[in-house]
């Protein structure tokens, strides 16, 4: 009989440890986990299409720390995006990290962005003047994202997809920073 109590109150235990994990999960939450295959979004999930096609992540792009997602649409081409997010030390080193953005723009147009922290968006051409681009950056903690627009010379990224898109990825980089 003290047997039986045993192994009922055990298995007792064990069935709301079980119902806990799936309702709470096992283990807590990480703050900035090493995946950051997690960080970029995929621009599909706010056209509610398969638009465009993502090419491998490069991770630790040009040996800094972070990911970059370059993606492409289907209609030859004409149109990209690319999104790098670097970790920098502390949140100073990321926001001045940003500040070389607008030299890879021709005929910038800058305007404040309500888009993460120190957010910014550039609009223009491609150096070589043969794609519209726009570039908008902004720092959230640690993390320094760049999300480049390219299109048709007269066919820019809208404004709205821009800021949403970017809006977006701010609230990724925040749930991946566990804030």
């Amino acid at each position: 009989m003290l047997r039986m109590k045993t192994y009922t109150k055990a298995a007792g235990a064990f069935a709301a440890m079980a119902v806990a994990a799936t309702i709470g999960g096992l283990g807590s939450a990480t703050a900035q986990s090493n995946d950051l295959s997690t960080l970029p979004v995929d621009p599909n999930l706010l056209t509610d299409s398969l638009a465009y096609s993502a090419a491998p992540f490069v991770i630790n792009p040009n040996g800094q720390q972070g990911i970059q997602a370059d993606y492409t649409h289907r209609e030859g081409g004409t149109r990209s995006i690319t999104t790098t997010i670097l970790l920098y030390p502390n949140e100073e080193a990321a926001a001045a990290s940003l500040s070389a953005a607008a030299d890879q723009v021709a005929a910038p147009r800058k305007v404040a962005a309500a888009v993460g922290a120190n957010g910014n968006l550039i609009a223009g051409t491609t150096l070589d003047g043969t794609q519209s681009t726009s570039v908008l950056t902004f720092t959230q903690g640690n993390a320094a994202t760049t999300i480049q627009f390219d299109g048709p010379l007269n066919d820019p990224a809208p404004e709205d997809f821009v800021l949403d898109y970017g809006k977006k990825q701010d609230t990724a980089i925040l749930d991946w920073q566990g804030v």
